[in-house]
């Protein structure tokens, strides 16, 4: 979805994490019935905050969220002077390599991919979301009092130890859990196995509630 400051939806000052938040909200609060929202790493955060704000999601399926974030101004002010250089592409390798710690062949990968212009394309983006989820605080006791059935996936060969701690966070908290890892997997397994990433998710979507 285009939610402000993405796409043709454009931007909004001052941009804060619960914009985004408010956007996914809007979203399923204009479905004739009750949803399920799918999001991936900064995406799967908003669809994890906006759980709290609308009684219309039915599950929720959550790839990666980046819940515990340390604060990253040095590698994020480093990435804009790449940008002002004109140099995107350093910019969105130094984010993958030293933020995300995505492995140097599956960034291979991922640059072989048509994905990898909008990616360029997005770059600040990154850099704006990075910071607003290291002023994110997850609360625990919070999260413990999420009611919706939720599907939490992770990459085996995920190598963040901010991510690691953020699925962690979420796996001992939530209590309507459903935990999957795709085995050999990384950051990113709806491009790496998309068929099992698919039928992973419909597999817990169509299911009937426990």
């Amino acid at each position: 979805m285009d939610r402000r400051a993405h796409g043709a939806s454009g931007d909004t000052v001052p941009y804060t994490l619960q914009k985004e938040v408010e956007d996914v909200v809007a979203v399923v609060a204009a479905q004739p019935g009750p949803v399920f929202v799918l999001g991936h790493s900064f995406g799967a955060v908003c669809a994890f905050e906006a759980a709290f704000h609308t009684a219309k999601i039915a599950k929720l399926a959550l790839y990666e969220p980046p819940v515990r974030l340390a604060d990253h101004s040095a590698t994020l002010a480093r990435m804009e002077a790449m940008m002002r250089r004109g140099d995107r592409e350093g910019a969105l390798m130094t984010f993958m390599r030293e933020i995300v710690l995505i492995s140097a062949d599956e960034v291979a990968a991922m640059k072989a991919r048509p994905s990898w212009a909008g990616l360029l394309a997005t770059v600040e983006g990154s850099v704006r979301q990075d910071r607003a989820l290291s002023q994110y605080q997850f609360d625990p006791a919070r999260a413990r009092r999420m009611t919706v059935p939720t599907l939490l996936m992770a990459g085996s060969k995920t190598a963040s130890p901010e991510l690691k701690r953020s699925i962690e966070s979420l796996r001992e908290t939530l209590p309507h859990i459903t935990m999957h890892i795709f085995e050999g997997q990384e950051h990113n397994a709806m491009d790496t196995v998309p068929q099992e990433f698919a039928a992973t998710l419909l597999s817990f979507l169509l299911a009937p509630n426990r």
